[in-house]
């Protein structure tokens, strides 16, 4: 027998033999669960596998490597990528299947494309490539015996692409690999944790190798025993790049152990209790994604949103939106009202903004009346008035304005919206979204929590929140006090 031969057999008949022999790593013990799973050469398991986990796994390592590993162990075989993003895809997944490749002991075969998630062994015959699609039609036509769909980041994935994909995997070899953090309690990826037909694999922080190799517990974390326990080894990890118990315990304290959070990505587990959340964590990682790839024009009309503290009380927060992108946010602690205006001027020629948006209950009025006082377009925002809008339907659903605007940004944030919106990657941002909470009342109106009860949640105000909300207000339903001028002209 050749040495080529060996090693197809070895391929087909030990699942650490292509990552331990051929691509020099060591997995460990949740990922040697995945490969065992995924590629099941003893034919105990199930075809499809879900994996949900918490932050900092390395999920894309896993993904990617397993997808590497299936198409250099059938002959032909066909290996799909995808995720809600094309950047997920190239930045995530396959640029681990490139680190990978590139690994190897022994040369791979095959051309791996220069700037597209393409491998191809034997042209559209043996081949692996990724995409990222709203179009289920881009998955039709993939037949083969040996076919294997990776889904990364996959609680964000569409049903409709989830459909698309199971009329793939009707040969006897095709499998199924998604793979994400639970931050949708509804879907497909979750339906995958309670439906029979899956192998089911669930990564908490407490199961990766940082944590196991001190012993390191949720109870250690709670009590701060986790720093003498490290101490003990002179602080080494294991693996620097995965999960690190000095973050999980900044979590705990930060966001408390019950937090939808928390639960999600730090135990790796779906939040059951959080079917009351507006905007649905899954939601606000989707946009801060999407807005890595809208790219803003000077045709789109520019509004900033101003939530106004009090002197020496909270912050001001300042949230520009620029067409369907919204921009960082700008912070004004401590500061007197007439020098937050004009902060506000600054920013408002700088972005060539079409107009301001103020939240006037308080001393938001006194900034809103300044603005007016230079020629700058405004908008007065109120969320104690009563809804606005056109038809009857609009103006009873919500209680108040503050609660029909926070429905508004949510339906801005859904999605299944084709001019969804992008959000900045801002940790004190998700924190307030996801604190922010709804529920019908005895009226049949729908009703954001108080400000107060998310205050108590977050040990501070959700200053952040409102301004994006703000910020994201449709025109239509706010008080004007000018017409709207050229941007950038006051």
């Amino acid at each position: 027998m050749d040495k080529m031969q060996q090693i197809y057999n070895n391929l087909q008949t030990d699942p650490m033999f292509f990552p331990k022999q051929i691509i020099g790593i060591k997995p460990w013990s949740k990922q040697r669960q995945a490969i065992k799973r995924v590629m099941n050469l003893s034919g105990k398991y199930y075809n499809k596998t879900a994996i949900k986990s918490c932050h900092g796994i390395g999920k894309t390592f896993i993904s990617g490597n397993i997808a590497l590993q299936f198409l250099y162990t059938y002959k032909p075989s066909i290996v799909v990528t995808t995720a809600p993003t094309f950047r997920q895809v190239e930045k995530g997944i396959w640029k681990e299947i490139r680190q990978s490749y590139g690994m190897a002991r022994i040369p791979l075969g095959g051309k791996l494309q220069d700037g597209a998630p393409n491998l191809q062994i034997v042209k559209d015959q043996w081949y692996a490539f990724g995409l990222a699609t709203s179009d289920s039609d881009k998955f039709q036509g993939l037949h083969e015996e040996n076919i294997l769909v990776v889904v990364d980041e996959a609680a964000g994935v569409t049903e409709q692409i989830y459909t698309a994909i199971d009329g793939l995997l009707t040969s006897l070899n095709a499998k199924l690999l998604i793979i994400g953090n639970p931050t949708s309690i509804t879907g497909t990826f979750k339906k995958a944790f309670e439906e029979p037909g899956w192998n089911r694999i669930s990564i908490s922080a407490f199961d990766t190798p940082n944590f196991k190799y001190y012993g390191i517990e949720e109870k250690h974390i709670a009590s701060g025993e986790w720093e003498e326990m490290m101490a003990a080894k002179n602080n080494r990890l294991p693996f620097p790049k995965l999960v690190t118990p000095l973050w999980v315990a900044d979590k705990y304290k930060r966001w408390g152990p019950q937090s939808m959070l928390y639960k999600t990505r730090v135990l790796g587990q779906f939040d059951e209790a959080g079917t009351d959340t507006l905007i649905p964590l899954a939601w606000v990682e989707a946009a801060i994604e999407r807005n890595n790839e809208i790219v803003s024009t000077l045709s789109d009309i520019s509004s900033i949103g101003c939530d106004v503290a009090e002197f020496g009380r909270d912050s001001s927060q300042v949230f520009i939106k620029k067409g369907r992108k919204v921009l960082p946010a700008y912070s004004f602690t401590k500061m007197p009202i007439m020098q937050l205006v004009g902060h506000l001027v600054q920013l408002y020629n700088s972005n060539q903004c079409n107009n301001i948006k103020v939240d006037t209950i308080g001393v938001g009025t006194g900034v809103e009346g300044r603005l007016d006082e230079l020629g700058i377009p405004t908008h007065r925002v109120n969320v104690a008035e009563a809804p606005g809008g056109i038809t009857e339907e609009e103006r009873t659903k919500f209680i108040n304005k503050r609660a029909q605007l926070y429905w508004s940004l949510r339906e801005q944030l859904d999605p299944a919206n084709p001019d969804a919106i992008g959000l900045p990657d801002d940790e004190e941002l998700i924190e307030e979204l996801m604190a922010t909470k709804y529920k019908i009342n005895s009226s049949g109106k729908i009703q954001i929590i108080p400000k107060d009860e998310i205050k108590q949640i977050l040990g501070r105000s959700p200053d952040k929140a409102d301004a994006l909300m703000i910020a994201c207000s449709p025109d239509n339903l706010l008080s004007t006090t000018k017409v709207q001028q050229k941007a950038g002209v006051w």
